[in-house]
């Protein structure tokens, strides 16, 4: 599948919310420095993803809900591609989460956002953010941005944020333990207009935790960032996504009962039944596009569940 490299800008300011937890993470989070209003835009200096054999996201297909199994399915591909390669950009990341989770008959769309990153101890809080409120992002010339995007997906009733671990804190942390560089997922109301009103939470551990405002008005603005060839490699990055997630689903589905899924979603039924098909996907790199750009193979084996 492809995944794109490089990250956002990072800024700080404070914000309250409503404590909202998932699973908890157990490993403490090492000390770190708060960011400065903005981290320099250096594109030569990459932060990368923690190196692993196997993405953390796999064990949570053996116990989830069968309704959040094609959800966690796309993630799982998506962090298991992401290991040892650059931090993914949050718009071109978004939209193959987007856009894979369409191809297997689910409502999803990219929406710009901004996140904020609280670390709580007895003695003070660390905050920092991933994206901008104040003003419209803007997008640099080698296509990165210091906006951000996630995820909302109603039939998950889901916002999903699969590059959180831009912010360094969350990135030195993910050194330690891969599971802080998975994408972050939380409930949210399928209804547009109150999903877009709600200022999610969610907790990553007992002292960490982030927030989001939804930025729609904005999302268009970061659409150079998907101009020529980037929009094409995101485009298959989608499809690969999607094609390795139904493999995986499929795989799953030997081992545990996912018999209530095609009552879900008949499409993803028709795609598992071998009823419908997705798209066949080139054999071959277009001659076009830059091999250069974020191109990383997925092998799903049963040891990797």
């Amino acid at each position: 599948m492809l995944v794109f490299a490089s990250g956002g800008s990072v800024g700080n300011r404070k914000r309250s919310g409503r404590r909202q937890r998932r699973e908890p993470i157990r490993r403490m989070i090492p000390p770190a420095r708060v960011p400065g209003s903005q981290r320099p835009h250096r594109p030569d200096e990459t932060a990368m993803m923690p190196l692993f054999e196997h993405s953390p996201m796999f064990g949570r297909l053996v116990d989830a809900p069968v309704e959040l199994v094609p959800l966690l399915a796309v993630l799982a591909v998506l962090h298991q591609a992401q290991s040892g390669m650059p931090v993914g950009t949050c718009v071109p990341t978004s939209h193959q989460v987007s856009g894979a989770l369409r191809h297997l008959g689910f409502e999803a769309e990219a929406v710009a956002a901004c996140a904020t990153l609280y670390r709580v101890t007895d003695t003070f809080t660390e905050v920092s953010e991933v994206g901008v409120w104040k003003r419209p992002p803007v997008v640099h010339p080698d296509g990165t941005t210091n906006g951000h995007m996630v995820v909302w997906t109603p039939s998950f009733a889901q916002l999903v944020d699969a590059t959180l671990v831009q912010d360094p804190l969350l990135l030195a942390a993910a050194q330690a333990d891969p599971v802080y560089s998975t994408p972050v997922f939380v409930e949210v109301p399928t209804d547009r207009r109150e999903f877009l009103a709600a200022q999610p939470v969610a907790w990553l551990d007992d002292h960490l935790y982030a927030s989001w405002v939804l930025l729609p008005d904005w999302t268009r603005r970061m659409d150079p960032v998907l101009e020529g060839e980037a929009g094409v490699v995101v485009e298959l990055g989608a499809l690969g996504l999607a094609t390795d997630a139904l493999r995986l689903i499929a795989a799953v589905g030997e081992d545990r009962d996912l018999d209530a899924l095609p009552v879900r979603c008949p499409r993803l039924g028709a795609l598992l039944q071998g009823k419908e098909q997705l798209p066949k996907l080139p054999a071959e790199p277009s001659s076009h596009l830059d091999p250069g750009v974020g191109a990383a193979p997925m092998n799903i084996s049963r040891e990797s569940r």
